[in-house]
């Protein structure tokens, strides 16, 4: 029998296992997150710019296929080839979505943040640059290791390797957070005037793009520490397989924090007809709905029209503000 020439299961399967189950398990749950996001963007902000949409789409479509190959490779591992660890050392296509897909999600989403700095204020162009330059390193690095891993069927872990590993881990940590801070210091800057209603929206907006990133960048760091920290484990390939989704979701919160600018109530654009058009009212002038007993049939439900047909601008993607924010304005800044 075939089973018989099966190396025994040692002791320590779980610390041997549990990094791709748990890696794997933290991805589906962050592609149900992903999925409400994208659904709350497609109902919030209809009139977005089309390449905006394009990019959200772009990233679903690249999570859904990543997702797709990680189920794959989960029954690779833990359906088929359960107790088998020769199969499990295996990468078989887990080098395409984790290094090679992961950097390149990476990537698009940290230029959309360069960009976003470009338009805060436009002489941050080389800043932008830097970020972006940087991104294009890690992206590199990632494309590289998960080639090498795949082409090598992940059994030699050469020099060239770790060093492509090492660009892509430290170039997302290092791009996470110049951007965050970039961002951080410009919006502070762009806030410089008495409305505490404008003041209260900068703090909340910063305290967003901190924290965003300063999960993505505390996710790839944590991944550089156990890759080189516990060298012969595979305890680094958890992190790894999150950073796509922690990215995706980054765009999409940075986005959807729109919607709740005001007030932190949701306001949502409808294409069709509102609800108070599709069912009769009586004459008389609209009031507040209120839960007192018997309430009025003629009561209009209405919900707040939201149109950001730029959503690229700060001061429209943010949120709109009964007085503009100076110098968030896109490409008329001035400091």
């Amino acid at each position: 029998m075939a089973s018989t020439s099966l190396p025994p299961i040692p002791p320590n399967i779980g610390s041997i296992t549990a990094s791709q189950l748990i890696g794997s398990l933290l991805n589906f749950y962050l592609f149900g997150v992903l999925s409400v996001q994208v659904y709350v963007y497609r109902l919030c902000f209809p009139k977005d710019k089309a390449s905006i949409k394009y990019l959200v789409y772009l990233i679903f479509f690249f999570m859904a296929l990543s997702m797709c190959l990680n189920a794959a490779d989960a029954f690779f591992w833990y359906g088929s080839g359960f107790g088998n660890l020769i199969q499990f050392t295996k990468a078989h296509i887990s080098p395409f979505y984790t290094p090679i897909l992961g950097s390149v999600i990476a990537l698009i989403i940290q230029l959309f943040f360069c960009y976003r700095i470009w338009i805060i204020k436009s002489q941050a162009l080389y800043l932008s640059i830097a970020i972006a330059f940087i991104s294009v390193i890690q992206a590199i690095g990632g494309m590289g290791g998960g080639i090498k891993a795949y082409v090598e069927a992940n059994e030699v872990h050469d020099q060239v390797r770790t060093a492509l590993v090492y660009m892509w881990l430290i170039g997302d940590a290092l791009a996470d957070v110049m951007i965050a801070g970039s961002m951080t210091v410009l919006l502070t800057q762009a806030s410089r005037q008495n409305h505490r209603q404008t003041n209260d929206l900068v703090k909340r907006i910063v305290r967003l793009i901190i924290e965003t990133n300063a999960l993505s960048a505390t996710v790839a760091i944590l991944g550089l520490i156990l890759f080189a920290g516990v060298p012969g484990t595979n305890y680094f390939v958890c992190p790894t397989m999150i950073l796509p989704g922690i990215y995706a979701n980054t765009l999409l919160v940075t986005l959807n924090n729109r919607a709740f600018a005001q007030g932190g109530q949701l306001n949502v654009t409808h294409q069709s007809p509102s609800f108070s058009e599709n069912y009769p009212r009586a004459p008389q002038p609209t009031a507040p709905m209120t839960f007192a007993p018997n309430p009025s049939p003629g009561v209009l439900v209405s919900t707040q029209k939201f149109s950001d047909a730029e959503g690229i601008s700060l001061n429209r993607l943010e949120g709109s503000l009964d007085k503009p924010i100076s110098g968030w304005n896109d490409r008329t800044d001035s400091f």
